[in-house]
């Protein structure tokens, strides 16, 4: 039985969300890759074709000063071997579905110097990055979404090297400037991005805003589907828990609990690839031996370089992860028979050592009842079975709480805060208030963003998918062969240690 998508036809999403005239001239920039995101891409591109669009394609990968995150391979190499890379057989694909040769475009700029003058003197820490702007755009926060090693933190306390913020600026500089001549000089109607957060697609997205032409977003779908595509931001939570509310409300009541209550349930029995990460050192059933205590607060943190460089008004919220745990504490101190239990999250196990240093610092300085650590092998699931009140600054916890019937407080940034399964406290007076209530939320709000979960977006309609292959036109998009790939990621961490010197 075929799955049940959010939505059913490109077609009919790609009619509603553009109008003729901005169906007339899609550019499609291109920057990775990965074969996901391609597949994505070329399903978008061939069916804009059938419906008669004009297409433009702009494969730039190779073209970048800085490498993209999604790059991996070298395209000439690739050729040379006989081995094309995975975006060399999407655009071959696409131009055998009938997209003419002349809408595979190079970068039109051939002796391109940025439009304004963005030379980095000495090196910088995140506030200075943030502020960096390329004709009115936020390329500081592109630039932030691309570390230069895994060992870079989130504080401001260091000092990003002069010579990588300077690549990355040239790079986001370069990508704004071509596509802006692309969309002038083509009469581009409409642009289409992978993702929009990193460096590149946040580039290419702001030229075209900055254009007056609309952009949409392709990304991964859910666990059932193959990919999503929107005309917000990708990041934008408000408009995803819309989609969600509006997802469960219009499914069968007799499935919509079944389907989405199953991504709860394979993240509980620890049987989720996408969390295996998170729970692969914890024991199944591990839990702690539970305090006397008349209400158990269990706090788990959320992983700050995902939220950092949100584009958010961080006044509405209660304050920087570290002092909202403080405020936590000091609330459950005052409160007679009150045990507070902080659930440092897993993934900082992956983290640069100065950014989990930080946090250990300031959970020692909360001083909650108990600790348990992110080396901890205690099952978050069985630990939020066991508290009554469970908090986050914006975990995925704190939804599969209430998904268990827990009521559940969010200080920070989420994506299920507008479902009513949780109650946001944005304020000192707002936590207080929370910390009363011990009333479980919305059950059916918690289960729509398992729903969305497995079933957000489209499935491919274009493209054919087998197993974890992707094929077009009897083109599949393959990775070449690894000593290819071996050799463009010698190159990338060359460029990437030279650049962080």
């Amino acid at each position: 039985m075929p799955v049940r998508a959010e939505n059913p036809s490109v077609d009919a999403y790609l009619r509603a969300a553009l109008s003729p005239e901005q169906r007339r001239n899609v550019l499609f920039p291109s920057f990775t890759q990965w074969d996901f995101a391609l597949a994505a891409l070329a399903d978008t591109a061939a069916c804009l074709h059938e419906q008669g669009s004009e297409i433009t394609l702009a494969f730039w990968g190779p073209h970048t000063p800085l490498r993209d995150p999604g790059w991996s391979a070298s395209r000439a190499l690739g050729r040379l071997t006989g081995a094309p890379t995975c975006d060399d057989i999407a655009r071959s694909a696409l131009l055998a579905v009938g997209i003419p040769a002349a809408a595979d475009t190079r970068p039109p700029i051939r002796r391109w110097h940025p439009g304004q003058d963005i030379r980095i003197d000495a090196p910088m820490n995140r506030t200075q990055i943030r502020a960096l702007q390329y004709h009115g755009t936020p390329m500081g926060r592109a630039i932030l979404q691309v570390h230069p090693d895994t060992e870079t933190p989130i504080t401001d306390t260091f000092f990003w090297s002069r010579r990588w913020v300077q690549a990355a600026a040239r790079s986001y500089a370069w990508v704004f400037d071509q596509v802006s001549a692309v969309i002038a000089q083509r009469g581009v109607t409409a642009v289409c991005v992978y993702n929009g957060r990193f460096l590149h697609d946040r580039a290419a997205s702001a030229a075209a805003q900055v254009a007056g032409v609309p952009v949409l977003y392709y990304d991964t779908g859910g666990l059932d589907t193959d990919f999503d595509l929107t005309d917000s931001v990708t990041h934008d939570w408000s408009d995803l828990q819309r989609r969600m509310l509006a997802l469960y409300e219009g499914w069968a009541p007799e499935e919509r609990d079944v389907v989405g209550g199953s991504w709860f349930r394979e993240r509980l029995e620890h049987s989720a690839p996408d969390n295996a990460l998170f729970t692969e050192a914890q024991e199944r059933g591990s839990t702690i031996d539970r305090p006397e205590a008349d209400c158990l607060v269990v706090y788990f943190s959320s992983s700050g370089d995902e939220i950092a460089e949100l584009e958010l008004d961080w006044g509405q919220f209660i304050g920087t992860q570290p002092e909202a745990l403080a405020y936590l504490a000091e609330e459950c101190r005052s409160r007679p028979g009150f045990t507070l239990v902080v659930r440092s999250h897993p993934h900082m196990r992956m983290k640069p050592a100065q950014d989990l240093a930080e946090w250990l610092d300031a959970v020692d300085q909360a001083q909650p009842d108990v600790h348990l650590d992110p080396y901890s092998t205690v099952d978050s699931y069985a630990l939020m079975r066991q508290a009554d009140i469970v908090v986050t600054y914006g975990s995925t916890t704190g939804v599969e709480a209430a998904y268990a019937h827990k009521p559940v407080i969010v200080m920070g940034p989420s994506a299920y805060d507008e479902l009513g399964c949780a109650i946001r406290a944005s304020t000192r007076e707002q936590l207080a208030a929370a910390l009363d209530v011990r009333e479980p939320g919305s059950w059916p709000g918690a289960v729509s963003y398992g729903l969305m979960m497995r079933r957000r977006g489209f499935l491919l309609s274009r493209v054919r998918r087998s197993g974890g292959t992707f094929e077009l036109a009897g083109r599949t998009f393959a990775q070449p062969r690894i000593a290819v790939r071996h050799a463009g990621n010698l190159l990338k961490r060359i460029q990437r240690w030279y650049l962080s010197r």
